[in-house]
């Protein structure tokens, strides 16, 4: 009973081990030496497998010394290794032995014939295996092979029911990896691409507190007028404008309110002024009701945001020429009534164009409209690597 205890409680250590390494590649090493106390291995071995190109890429190896595993590959890829002759054995999720390779090729001496195991497996007195592969991708397979000594002898039943257990969570815990790996890069690409433009973009909580930031934005809070950063939250610098930057954050966050302003501009005590537009672009961060909406922020400096002409949206957009001038007229952040008294057209008809708009815009409020509107605006206005703080 106490035996059993012990399994379980090494198992269960072993599986939590597997989790964290999902998180942690650094802790596949844990869970190989785990592994290797659980079924008393002589060496433990995880590695990518090409078969295509005779590759080969460790993850983990322990009890094969450098000269070992340096011929590994030239040594395992000779003709004679059944190993490389047994694929249905080397799929995804399918369990391996010796006993399985002698069944599979209806002959019990097939591995101990061959060079692999003569030159490779028996001068490092491992004579029995047990493993399995994981899908990797791009033509590759990921290998788990646990090898032993004749003193400890074969991998029984017992010990293989166990190790399908701990197989089926390490399926699990490499899935997670490479989805948390995807992840990872596809942020890492989100954030390249925002540090290339050369207009600021921030995503903000509603009370201004700052979840991220690209480099230009950065470079225009650090002047710190007339914008900056108070204890992790976006603030005017100068007093008078901070009621006006709360009010803006706070209706913009809020889709049961009243349309806020479009965008405002921000002053300061000697800078230029800046231009903020925002759109609510997520109701929450993750799955936790408590977590608060999501602002993004487009800021650029007054004099730039001011410049677009109709031309600009007739040719990133497709806009008609009333489309344009309407465009135009909504980005110093009037109502829609003083913008259609710009644009020389009535409310009404202004109101049908807007939806026009936010279908050629792919958005759906007014305020998320002149965002990308100040957004396209500054890209066009300020040439990718002509900041004048350089």
């Amino acid at each position: 009973m106490r035996g059993m205890e012990r399994a379980d409680s090494e198992t269960g250590q072993l599986v939590e081990a597997i989790y964290d390494a999902a998180a942690d590649p650094a802790g596949w090493s844990s869970v190989m030496a785990g592994i290797g106390r659980i079924f008393r291995t002589r060496a433990e071995t995880f590695y990518y497998l090409g078969y295509a190109d005779r590759a080969f890429t460790p993850v983990h190896i322990a009890g094969i010394d450098a000269a070992r595993q340096a011929a590994f590959p030239e040594i395992f890829y000779t003709p004679d290794n059944p190993c490389t002759r047994s694929d249905p054995l080397h799929r995804p999720g399918v369990l391996r032995t010796d006993e399985r390779l002698a069944e599979f090729f209806g002959d019990p001496h097939v591995l101990r014939r061959s060079t692999y195991y003569n030159e490779w497996m028996r001068p490092q007195r491992l004579d029995h295996t047990m493993g399995t592969s994981f899908a990797a991708g791009d033509g590759l397979i990921l290998n788990l092979s646990l090898l032993r000594g004749a003193d400890v002898g074969v991998f029984d039943m017992g010990e293989f029911r166990r190790f399908a257990g701990i197989v089926r969570h390490m399926d699990r815990a490499l899935r997670m990896a490479a989805r948390l790996e995807t992840l990872t890069a596809g942020r890492a690409l989100v954030c390249d691409a925002l540090d290339h433009l050369p207009y600021g973009v921030a995503f903000a909580e509603p009370d201004g507190r700052l979840v991220q930031c690209n480099a230009r934005a950065e470079a225009l809070l650090r002047r710190g007028d007339p914008l900056t950063l108070r204890n992790g939250r976006l603030a005017a610098a100068s007093a008078r404008e901070a009621d006006r930057l709360a009010h803006f954050l706070g209706a913009a966050a809020d889709p049961a309110g009243t349309a806020p302003p479009a965008r405002i501009a921000v002053r300061g005590r000697e800078g230029r002024p800046l231009v903020l537009s925002a759109a609510r672009i997520a109701a929450r961060r993750n799955r936790l009701p408590t977590q608060r909406p999501v602002l993004m922020l487009t800021i650029a400096e007054a004099d730039r945001a001011a410049a677009a002409s109709p031309a600009l949206y007739r040719d990133l957009y497709g806009f008609t020429p009333v489309e344009s001038r309407l465009a135009a007229a909504l980005l110093p952040g009037t109502g829609l009534k003083r913008a259609a008294e710009a644009a020389g057209i009535t409310y009404e008809t202004a109101r049908w164009y807007l939806k026009a708009m936010f279908q050629k815009t792919g958005t759906t409020r007014q305020s998320e409209l002149v965002a990308r509107l100040t957004a396209a605006a500054a890209a066009r206005i300020l040439p990718p690597g002509d900041d004048p703080d350089a």
